[in-house]
């Protein structure tokens, strides 16, 4: 009886501390802070800049590191269209990969704070140009479709410089075909002109 009593006993015990084990799990499923640098957005998905909190749906499932480098490449997105069958969630403020359990939370957070493995920052080395390009009506450059509005001009090489690159922007508007001049090619997907491997910039419209 003594030994039927003890088991009792832990089988009590167990089912207190599991909640606060599961609270504490919950917890700790908050990645650290990913800074976006400038205005941004992915999709219909609206993105301030400012410090965010990525919070996977199943820690088990993927990484705070993961999630991390996943919301950097979403960033680079232009249309919100993302590869690998992910998809954005712009009324949950979430990207899930196809219909599954993979996907995480993007959560506004009011300062940089915490630290660890994780976190990080887009553009990852700052190089977004102050001040916005205007499109001035619904334009295209090759399969890229350009809608009137603002955008960001990200310099993601040494160069062009930020004034160079809006000039070589403005001139590669004159060409809806895509044959773009100087030996500059376009990666449509991310709206990303490259000449070479040292000039490069990409653009992504931040308002209407």
């Amino acid at each position: 009886m003594k030994r039927v009593a003890a088991i009792t006993c832990a089988l009590a015990l167990a089912l207190v501390l599991a909640p606060a084990a599961q609270a504490e799990a919950g917890e700790g499923s908050e990645c650290p802070p990913f800074r976006v640098l400038h205005n941004d957005r992915v999709g219909k998905l609206e993105l301030p800049a400012g410090y965010y909190t990525l919070v996977p749906f199943n820690p088990s499932l993927l990484s705070c590191q993961k999630a991390a480098k996943l919301f950097a490449e979403f960033l680079q997105d232009f249309d919100g269209k993302l590869p690998r069958n992910w998809r954005v969630l712009p009324r949950r403020k979430a990207f899930q990969r196809g219909q599954s359990e993979v996907g995480f939370y993007v959560r506004p957070t009011g300062s940089g704070g915490g630290g660890g493995g994780g976190g990080g920052k887009h553009p990852a080395d700052g190089r977004a140009c102050q001040g916005l390009f205007r499109v001035l009506h619904n334009d295209k450059i090759g399969s890229l479709n350009l809608p009137a509005g603002q955008y960001k001009i990200t310099r993601l090489a040494k160069r062009p410089t930020c004034k160079r690159a809006s000039k070589l922007f403005a001139k590669f508007l004159a060409h809806p075909e895509g044959i773009l001049p100087n030996g500059w090619k376009l990666n449509a997907r991310t709206a990303t002109f490259k000449k070479g491997k040292d000039a490069a910039f990409r653009v992504k419209r931040v308002s209407s």
